[in-house]
């Protein structure tokens, strides 16, 4: 899936919408450490990919608001994008090594 966020953004919002019962998009933007306009349009891209469904409700707070829940593509998605991660995580970590051993040989 291509939202224009990182693997890492993108995992942490789908496991942000999935463990919350409401949240709004502004929320939403702030957890995941994007703007509201980013939120607003990866949300857009999300549903129209079949990955989330919205429901129309009144918050707690009295308002008219939004849910959000991840669809079995979107579970799907979410344990695609685990596994991405892992692998960048992985890669990172070799990349580490490999300067700790420079840097080694440098002492």
């Amino acid at each position: 899936i291509e939202m224009g966020l990182s693997t890492e953004r993108a995992l942490n919002l789908l496991r942000v919408i999935e463990k919350a019962e409401e949240i709004s998009q502004r929320e939403l933007a702030e957890q995941v450490d994007v703007s509201l306009g980013t939120a607003n349009q990866t949300i857009r891209a999300l549903v129209g990919a079949g990955i989330l469904e919205t429901n129309i409700v009144t918050t707690s707070k009295g308002k008219r608001g939004q849910t959000y829940h991840l669809t079995a593509t979107g579970q799907e998605q979410r344990k695609q994008l685990a596994q991405l991660r892992i692998e960048e995580c992985e890669h990172e970590i070799q990349s580490l090594k490999s300067e700790i051993n420079t840097l080694k040989q440098e002492i």
